[in-house]
């Protein structure tokens, strides 16, 4: 193909985590094409229709990006007649995504953390001197209740414990698109026969990882200088349902929406 500057993609993407998770009733969303269709409108952006649904919460402004780094390892075949393989052949592949979570919310602790829902509790029984209040995103609190607290307890566990799986979708760039639309057949829609019309489109990539966990060491810092930050390591694993069969990871989905 041709060399263009429209494939150089720029900026961050918007993240967003399931609600449902493997530590709760609801347990993971799923991401057939049509759960994925109905989450993507042709009219508009797939951030839109994330922020609409009750499945999904935006986990709010991040720093450093996301990094998505895909990590396969080969194994190989030696023979004596050659001094280098003569095959080789993938062993093992490791999935991850890494990201900073700015936005400092118990929900975001909870999620960097990898633990359960059971313990974080948006309204809990601590009782709060002055009745102060709590974050937005503690969104079960209730301004007429004695105990306007937020709590997430720091649990230890125990031996068999699962790690909590989610869903996670990034909505980013892509490559710039321009489209054209042409009427040969109409006049009165456009004026003349085979009028072209300039529409801009606008194109955006969406990264679907089916099944993600807090697996790295995550730590934030309380400093005078410096926002509160939370480095989060997600490992993907692959999805054994058969709706998935090909794309056990998830998918990476180039989209354009807006006006035709």
């Amino acid at each position: 193909m041709a060399t263009s500057t429209k494939n150089i993609i720029v900026g961050a993407a918007s993240l967003f985590v399931s609600v449902g998770n493997s530590s709760n009733n609801t347990g993971r969303p799923t991401t057939t094409k049509t759960d994925l269709s109905a989450l993507m409108p042709a009219s508009t952006s797939a951030r839109t229709g994330l922020l609409q649904s009750s499945a999904y919460r935006e986990v709010g402004y991040t720093n450093t990006g996301l990094e998505v780094s895909y990590e396969p390892t080969y194994g190989d075949v030696m023979v004596d007649q050659l001094l280098d393989s003569a095959r080789i052949f993938k062993q093992t592949l490791k999935v991850t995504l890494k990201t900073e979570l700015t936005e400092a919310t118990l929900e975001n602790m909870q999620f960097s953390w990898g633990q359960m829902d059971s313990v974080y509790v948006p309204n809990s029984s601590l009782q709060v001197v002055n009745k102060a209040t709590i974050v937005n995103n503690d969104t079960a609190y209730n301004s007429n209740t004695d105990t306007p607290a937020a709590s997430l307890a720091i649990a230890a566990g125990a031996l068999g414990d699962a790690p909590v799986e989610r869903v996670l979708i990034a909505v980013g760039q892509a490559p710039s698109q321009i489209g054209t639309s042409v009427s040969f057949d109409d006049p009165s829609q456009n004026g003349s026969v085979g009028e072209v019309t300039s529409v801009a489109h606008t194109k955006e990539r969406v990264y679907v990882a089916r099944r993600v966990v807090s697996i790295d060491t995550t730590m934030h810092a309380l400093k005078r200088d410096a926002a509160t930050v939370f480095p989060v390591n997600f490992r993907c694993l692959p999805d054994s349902d058969l709706n998935y069969s090909g794309s056990e990871y998830g998918v990476v989905i180039d989209r354009v929406y807006g006006a035709y």
